[in-house]
């Protein structure tokens, strides 16, 4: 004998169903305002510097560096939020806005949408590999949350995260459209020519840096002095479910190209040649672009 089908059940089941997906939008939605409401107390000032990369491309040592050149470099911080705010992330645990003393250091992994026109301040915009990228970004996220995830199914989401991937994010950096005063740095010249790098800094932001200044950001946004005090540069707060707190792991440039497989690469360098080649090939020099771009 059939069944008959329980509509009350049922009703209650899609009922759940709308509210969660209410709830979530309306999540989304109070984020969205709080931060625009952060934004507001925190304000713009005309010698900001905003700090801005897609995650694992080198934000924390540009952070380093340019603490070291606008201060006296005291290290005594709890951590680096402390004397360079990451703002959405602040806004996100409902911390009020500090005051920082001028120049600030913003970091931002924000898209290029996400500025309104006349934005007050200067952007560093820091260019790493995609692939390089992609594989740090893997190893974060197997070290933090997921012990088992895989290269290949975590590259499957990297490349196919459309209009919120590292593809549109660098694309829409590169070109510029509201021509923000904006320096293009890449991650590899940053590790291999870091002093002819940080004088370009000192020209753009215009800084006062002394020799000593420029000789502390050299040797101490080193590998091997961050790696040391790692503590002060990882995820804040600590994630919860944390397998290995590993945030800064090799710095290496050329290990995605190594790691990745071939149908790997060519999956890349397929989206890489439509969304990213177009732009950079006007924007960034040919001495400064990576293998997969030249």
């Amino acid at each position: 004998m059939k069944r008959k089908p329980d509509f009350e059940y049922e009703g209650i089941k899609i009922l759940i169903r709308l509210i969660d997906q209410i709830g979530r939008r309306l999540k989304k939605l109070s984020e969205r305002l709080g931060f625009l409401l952060y934004k507001k107390e925190f304000g713009e000032r005309d010698d900001d510097i905003y700090i801005a990369t897609y995650p694992k491309s080198g934000t924390t040592l540009m952070q380093m560096i340019l603490y070291q050149l606008t201060t006296d470099g005291n290290s005594d911080f709890h951590h680096i939020y402390d004397v360079s705010p990451w703002i959405r992330n602040a806004s996100a645990r409902r911390e009020k806005p500090k005051v920082f003393p001028s120049p600030r250091l913003i970091k931002t992994h924000d898209f290029y949408k996400e500025f309104p026109k006349g934005t007050k301040g200067r952007f560093i915009f820091v260019y790493r590999d995609g692939m390089d990228v992609a594989v740090s970004l893997y190893h974060q996220n197997k070290n933090y949350n997921n012990p088992d995830l895989q290269l290949d199914e975590f590259l499957k989401k990297f490349l196919s995260w459309k209009k919120r991937s590292w593809f549109y994010y660098t694309k829409d950096w590169l070109e510029n459209k509201k021509r923000f005063p904006v320096l293009f740095l890449t991650y590899e010249d940053l590790i291999h020519h870091k002093e002819e790098q940080i004088r370009k800094i000192i020209d753009f932001c215009r800084l006062q840096s002394t020799a000593e200044q420029i000789d502390r950001a050299i040797r101490l946004s080193s590998f091997e002095n961050m790696k040391k005090e790692e503590e002060k540069f990882g995820v804040q707060p600590p994630v919860s479910k944390m397998v290995f707190d590993q945030f800064i792991r090799r710095g290496k440039v050329g290990e995605g190209s190594k790691l990745l497989s071939e149908d790997q690469r060519e999956r890349f360098q397929s989206l890489y040649s439509q969304i990213v080649s177009p732009t950079i090939e006007k924007i960034i020099p040919r001495e400064m672009k990576t293998d997969h771009g030249r």
